[in-house]
Order: structure tokens, then C-alpha cells, then sequence
């Protein structure tokens, strides 16, 4: 696992801001160079060798701008190609709402349809003609709120320049000490970042400068000591294991911070303590928390709780992080308490659904990824053993099967499925559920475990809807029970 930190260039002289400025003016214009050369379909290692010489800077360097500027032609197309996938997933959704005879449309709720679905056609036709042309949209570098603002007059030519000029990227080498370009070394107890400048000796080397840096290190207040994990004294070790790391230095806000990513797994090995050998909490990610259920290693269940952070679907990004923390860290302390392991959701989402305001807010809000690496984060660096598994009708199954015989709520009835589903226990469709809600048990039997519960649920939808707590209220009267 890989781990950045940020660290930030101290006692910074008016000469070394001269001798860094100027090996990031040049670095980022190697970039955009390469970005146009790349485009035209000239050979890479010809882009290197006209970069090296035009800009002055050694063949590592050239090789680092010239992957930079492809990596971000890469990540375009990539991106081109997931937009338009969501769009015509989009188009098709209200093209079979429009010709779903059985659903009643006021002219008001057409005419609104048909005015979205045209907007959202002309931007399926705007990436389809990316792909076919194999391009990418215009990409600014310096960002595109900038570059509105220098159009219009809002910030002056030097700010533009400096917004496009503001970093330099060295990826790491094991057999050059860690980082051939930008290396921390340490010299009389003090962490220096050793640069190699556009100078150039006799013998035609770079000339290093030293820059001393500092990495951070949160100390307590009241005892001294280091607070959560030591990430300083993580990077030092993994120094003198000789391992590559990358370093990006950035200028911001007449600052210069220096951003360092390694393998944090090389200094601390992972080993799996908490296992699923005794049980395992299935969890349930939710725009507000998580649902935790727990079950025996023979898929009997134990115990089940929420865990909720209203905050999460409202409040601001570092606020949120922070909460996301603090719910994980929950998580783990539950899980070293039973000695279980943790089964999560391998979620994979993309905004190809047309929704209701209300809950587009809640869904960009839903901050799923992070909750999920951060969990795992914690995790591994904990010795909890966490697995992964399909997603698909955790929700229906819990709720059609599980809800009402442990008085759940439907998204720990999908955890506890989530966890059963870890174990690869099957879910078997109760006996009297087929019998009130298919008709033909024979061409029903044939089908395989997903195809089954996919029809229960399409027949029960049509008998309560779309909400599930209705399920819940009325499922004894559909059932014939009462």
C-alpha cells in the first residue's frame, strides 16, 4: 500500500527560490510540449531526446515530463470513454421511460423528459465523436477557472505563468539511492531534498543543491510523544531499505511543499491477526455510515448495530474526512473486540442514472470511496483480514429474507448477507415466498440464484412498489399469513 506525505521546503534563501522556480518554468513546459508532440503521433523516445536538449534538462527528467504529459493523455481518453458509457446508459433510461406504455405521463412531466433526453444526446454525440476520432477534449494546463479568469481580465499575465509553472515530478529509482532527481538525504540530524538544477558542471553533471525539508511529525502537547502513526520515522526506515519513491514538488502560495509516496508495506509487513476463522462483520456502506452485521463462521447470526454520522450527506470535505475517520476507526475497534475479520460491498459506481434532485444531492455527497480505503487502510495497518465481495441484491436478499426475522433495518439485513456471501454460502429462496409470488415453479427452479431473486423481486415490486419499509408493514398480508 502506498502512502504520501507531505512535507514542506524550510529557510529557503532568494537564490535557491531562483534555482527551483526556474527547473519548474522548465519542467512544466517539457510537459506541455510533450503533450503536443505525443498528440501528433511522434515516437516517445524522440520527444525524450528533443525535451532534454531544448529545455536543458538531464535524460531523466525529459523521460518524467515526457510520461507525465502521456499519462494525462491516457487518463483523458479513459475518461472519455466512462463519460460516454454514462451517457448512453442515461439516453436508454428515458427512452424506455418514454415508451413504457403502462406508466401515465402528463404532458408537463413528457415535455421535460423529452427537453433532458435531447440535452443528454448531444453530449453522448459530443464524446461518441472523441472516440471515433481518437482525440481527446482541449485539456488547460493551469486549470480552466483560471484560465476564464485571465480571459477576462480578473488575475494578470505573471499570475497565469505561475499558475502553469508551479511543480516538478521525479519518479523513484532503486538503483540511484531511492530518487535519482529529488532526493531526501540527511545530513548532521537535518533532512535535506537534493535537487539537480539546470546548472551544469564541467563534466556536464547537474549541479546538486540541498533544500532543507521538513516531514512532518505530530507531537503531542501535553507528553511529546508522536501522535497516531509516525510517518517521518516511516520514511526514514524505508530510506535505508534503498527502495524507489516518487517526490512532486509543488509551489503554492509562495510555499513549496514537497509530496513523497512509498510502499508503506515494506516497512511495516501486513499480517492478517483478526480473521474470519471464528465470524465476520458484513458491512454495509451508507451515504451516513455503516451497517454492521456479524455472523458465525457457519452463517449464523450473532449481533447487528448502526453506526451512523448524520454529517456525512451535508457538511464540508475536510469535516467529512475527518468524520470517515472516525467511523472507520469504530469499525476496526468492534472488530479486534469479537477477533473477527470484515466483509464489505466491491462497489463500483458510475453517475449513469437520471435522478430526483433531492437524492443527486445525497449521492454526490456519498462519499463511498473514501469510506471503503480508508477502511481498508485501517485494516490491514490494524491485522484485520477484509474481503470483498459482489454486491449485487445484498439489499433485496436481506430485506426479502432477513429484516423481519431479526427485526433489522434493510441495510444490516444486506450486511448480513454481504457477510454470508463471504463465506459463499448460497441464499436459498424460503419455501412459502415462491410459492405466493411465482406461478411457474418449474421454469422458475431452472434459472440460477440471481436470476431467481431478481424475480421475486420484480413481483413483489408490483405488489407494494418501490419502497421497502412497505415490505416490512405489509409482507405477512401478501404471504397469507394473517
Amino acid at each position: 500500500m502506498k502512502v504520501t506525505i507531505k512535507a514542506i521546503l524550510i529557510n529557503v534563501d532568494e537564490e535557491k527560490i531562483n534555482i527551483i522556480n526556474n527547473l519548474m518554468a522548465a519542467f512544466c513546459s517539457a510537459v506541455r510540449y510533450s503533450f503536443k508532440r505525443i498528440l501528433n503521433n511522434i515516437k516517445i523516445s524522440d520527444i525524450e531526446k528533443d525535451v532534454a536538449f531544448r529545455y536543458g534538462l538531464n535524460i531523466r527528467q525529459s523521460k518524467d515530463a515526457v510520461e507525465n504529459a502521456r499519462q494525462t493523455i491516457v487518463s483523458q481518453k479513459k475518461l472519455v470513454k466512462l463519460n460516454y458509457e454514462n451517457y448512453l446508459k442515461k439516453v436508454n433510461a428515458i427512452l424506455k421511460f418514454l415508451n413504457d406504455t403502462n406508466k401515465r405521463l402528463s404532458d408537463k412531466k413528457r415535455n421535460a423528459l423529452i427537453k433532458k433526453l435531447d440535452k443528454r444526446q448531444r453530449k453522448l454525440q459530443y464524446y461518441k465523436d472523441f472516440i471515433d476520432k481518437n482525440t481527446i477534449p482541449p485539456v488547460i494546463f493551469g486549470t480552466k477557472e483560471m484560465f476564464l479568469k485571465r480571459c477576462k481580465g480578473l488575475i494578470k499575465k505573471e499570475e497565469w505563468q505561475e499558475l502553469r509553472s508551479n511543480r516538478v515530478y521525479s519518479r523513484g529509482d532503486k538503483t540511484k539511492k531511492g530518487n535519482p532527481n529529488l532526493r531526501i538525504v540527511t545530513i548532521e540530524n537535518k533532512n535535506f531534498l537534493e535537487v539537480s538544477t539546470l546548472d551544469k558542471t564541467e563534466s556536464n553533471r547537474a549541479v546538486k543543491v540541498n533544500f532543507e525539508v521538513y516531514l512532518p511529525q505530530k507531537l503531542s502537547t501535553t507528553t511529546g510523544k508522536v501522535n497516531g502513526r509516525n510517518y517521518k520515522q516511516m520514511f526514514l526506515d524505508y530510506m535505508q531499505t534503498g527502495e524507489a519513491y516518487q517526490v512532486e514538488l509543488i509551489r503554492k502560495n509562495g510555499k513549496y511543499y514537497c509530496h513523497i509516496t512509498f510502499e508503506e508495506s515494506i516497512v511495516t509487513p501486513y499480517e492478517n491477526l483478526y480473521t474470519g476463522h471464528k465470524g465476520i462483520i458484513g458491512i454495509d456502506t451508507n451515504p451516513n455510515g455503516f451497517a454492521l452485521t456479524m455472523i458465525d463462521n457457519k452463517g449464523n447470526y450473532k449481533w447487528h448495530t448502526y453506526l451512523k454520522s448524520n454529517e456525512l450527506t451535508y457538511t464540508g470535505s475536510h469535516r467529512r474526512k475527518n468524520l470517515c475517520g472516525e467511523l472507520v476507526k469504530k469499525v476496526a475497534i468492534i472488530a479486534k473486540a469479537h477477533d473477527v475479520g470484515i466483509a464489505v460491498e466491491d462497489l463500483k459506481f458510475h453517475s449513469d442514472k437520471d435522478v430526483t434532485k433531492k437524492f443527486a444531492r445525497i449521492k454526490h455527497q456519498f462519499i463511498y470511496r473514501q469510506l471503503l480505503t480508508m477502511l481498508e487502510c485501517t485494516c490491514k495497518r490494524s491485522g484485520i483480514e477484509i474481503v470483498k465481495v459482489k454486491p449485487q441484491f445484498t439489499s433485496k436478499i436481506g430485506l426479502y429474507k432477513y429484516c423481519h426475522q431479526y427485526g433489522m433495518v434493510v441495510h444490516n439485513g444486506a450486511s448480513m448477507v454481504i457477510g454470508r456471501r463471504s463465506y459463499k454460502f448460497k441464499e436459498k429462496i424460503p419455501k412459502l415466498l415462491k410459492q405466493k409470488t411465482i406461478t411457474d415453479l418449474e421454469k422458475f427452479e431452472k434459472k440460477n440464484e440471481w436470476s431467481k431473486w431478481n424475480e421475486i423481486n420484480k413481483n413483489i415490486k408490483r405488489k407494494v412498489g418501490e419502497k421497502p419499509a412497505l415490505w416490512l408493514i405489509i409482507r405477512k398480508k401478501i404471504l397469507g399469513i394473517v
